[in-house]
């Protein structure tokens, strides 16, 4: 790696391309239940591990005063993924790239981010299969082969890499990375931030909204963001 923070790291990039589909709430509800019926017939093996938490339904007063009680929480992401002692979010929104991200979905998302999650927003089939398969090959290969010496290096060069960014360092994922390794390279930013390296060096380490892009922001800072 050299000096310049906008230099090529060598890290597969998931394509989150959106498609020009019927623009309706059924159409979101279809693609969650795609992706969920896709999921159970493909991976028959992992059933009950991929779930939909039904919190974004009409109710009346009571009911959802009850259900709030009894601890609905609103914002929470549509799909839940647990797999080999991770866990991973899906937001959905419809196939054309006109829903919006609500604010009470903004507030779980960061809290989730700041726990180390990813909450991943999409909005087309074929983008959920590219992660689950992301998720299922790169976690296989992990738990069977185990960190190799190449990985291990590599790992370190990101993490002295966040070090040396300075306060309010926004940066573009595939400006410092280049595609093929994309993915392990958001995997070992997301270990940083999870393992809480970020709070023993006084700072936050988060993602943007869209996940393309990184930020440093030192303790107490009142530096704006600008991406």
């Amino acid at each position: 790696m050299q000096d310049s923070k906008q230099q090529k790291i060598t890290s597969g990039k998931i394509d989150l391309t959106t498609k020009d589909n019927k623009d309706s709430k059924e159409s979101e509800d279809k693609l969650q239940a795609d992706c969920y019926q896709w999921f159970n017939n493909t991976y028959a093996h992992l059933r009950g591990l991929l779930y939909h938490v039904p919190n974004g339904e009409k109710r009346d007063p009571i009911t959802a005063n009850l259900l709030k009680g009894k601890g609905v929480v609103a914002g929470v992401p549509d799909l839940v993924f647990h797999f080999r002692q991770k866990t991973y979010f899906f937001e959905l929104k419809k196939p054309n790239g006109t829903g919006s991200v609500s604010k009470e979905q903004k507030k779980i998302h960061k809290q989730l981010e700041l726990q180390g999650f990813i909450v991943w927003l999409l909005n087309d089939f074929e983008t959920f299969k590219k992660l689950i398969g992301f998720i299922l090959d790169n976690r296989s290969q992990q738990f069977k082969l185990g960190l190799t010496k190449a990985d291990y290096y590599y790992k370190h060069k990101i993490f002295n890499y966040i070090y040396s960014l300075e306060d309010a360092d926004v940066i573009k994922i595939n400006e410092v990375c280049e595609p093929e390794n994309i993915a392990k390279f958001m995997n070992y930013i997301t270990e940083f931030i999870a393992d809480g390296y970020d709070i023993l060096d006084e700072c936050e380490v988060l993602f943007t909204p869209d996940y393309k892009a990184f930020y440093k922001k030192k303790k107490g800072s009142i530096q704006k963001i600008i991406y």
